[in-house]
């Protein structure tokens, strides 16, 4: 690993390797015995899922650069912002959360009070085409607190630096399981990107199946690609990834983001009731109703498959249960109403 571990500055931030576990359970109602389940909703001690492996390079390289503070951007209930906030606040920096609204649940409140609770200030705009005038503003103001601008971290933490944590996260499933298939939400695309790129270079001849979260015109094939070609020259080697190998699944969207469909719900209710597994309507839940839905068609017969938890499952309520939410900026209290 040292190609990707030296020539890049790092916060040691992770639980690394998260284990591989099978599914029996589920595998057992489903007449499939090869069905298996990637724990990253355990990558941290505080705070879980996919962002943790980014956040090591990209708060490594905040860190490096001598900021004080992180600015980064999603929906009102990003679990990237939660997470950033939370790997911050670890690391003695302070985190900036420009947020954008959301459908409301129990999922986006807990990630505002988590927020809130890891001292990230949040900004609420009426619109994500306002991130950038709300950007410079703020920007603006750290030049003239810290005598330094704050380290800006992309939406999802989706960049090639970013990306780096998931070509090791290859590399990590490749001395675990040799799946045939990999299932995996795909918002901003920045976990698929660095899959995609690791499993070529790890030697896996699995193929992955990407189901979409976010509209497509925010993210697309396209936009993978480019991540990927950007992510080989960081590593400085050829592009790996063809266009083929990009397979994103639009089927189980639905109306919106955020917004839970009834294939979603249906499967975060069998995921907890068969496995004990806790699973959210936005990413998570429409990952899973898609590994149903072809575990069911037969279509993946024969085959070993792999599901890729990255949602966090660490309990957050010791923290977040005594905060009123009149605490937070009077912008988001209707999230609670």
């Amino acid at each position: 690993m040292a190609l990707l571990s030296d020539p890049f500055p790092r916060a040691l931030l992770a639980l690394l390797p998260t284990p591989v576990v099978p599914l029996g359970h589920l595998g057992r109602a489903e007449g499939h015995p090869q069905l298996f389940m990637k724990r990253d909703d355990l990558s941290g001690t505080e705070y879980g899922g996919n962002k943790i492996r980014k956040l090591e390079f990209l708060l490594g390289e905040a860190l490096a650069k001598g900021c004080k503070r992180v600015l980064t951007y999603g929906a009102a209930g990003s679990n990237h912002a939660t997470a950033t906030a939370v790997c911050c606040r670890g690391l003695g920096l302070r985190a900036i959360s420009i947020l954008s609204p959301q459908p409301t649940s129990d999922h986006v409140r807990m990630n505002l009070l988590m927020q809130h609770a890891a001292g990230a200030a949040l900004h609420l705009c009426s619109h994500y085409r306002e991130f950038p005038a709300t950007t410079e503003a703020v920007v603006e103001r750290c030049r003239k607190e810290d005598g330094i601008e704050p380290y800006i971290i992309p939406t999802g933490g989706t960049s090639d630096l970013g990306a780096l944590g998931f070509v090791e996260a290859a590399f990590e499933l490749a001395g675990q399981l040799q799946p045939d298939v990999v299932y995996l939400p795909m918002g901003t695309g920045g976990t698929l990107a660095g899959l995609l790129v690791g499993i070529r270079l790890a030697g896996l001849r699995c193929r992955i199946e990407a189901v979409r979260v976010v509209d497509p015109a925010f993210r697309n094939a396209e936009h993978i690609q480019t991540l990927c070609d950007q992510l080989c020259a960081k590593l400085g080697i050829d592009p790996v990834v063809a266009s083929g190998d990009i397979r994103i699944r639009g089927g189980f969207f639905g109306e919106g983001y955020g917004i839970a469909t009834q294939d979603g719900m249906e499967a975060v209710e069998t995921f907890g009731a068969l496995e004990g597994i806790h699973l959210e309507n936005t990413y998570t839940g429409k990952t899973a109703a898609a590994l149903l839905h072809d575990l069911r068609a037969g279509t993946l017969d024969g085959q070993c498959v792999l599901y890729w938890n990255t949602l966090n499952s660490r309990d957050l309520s010791a923290e977040t249960g005594a905060i009123d939410f009149h605490d937070l900026p009077p912008a988001f209290h209707p999230y609670f109403s």
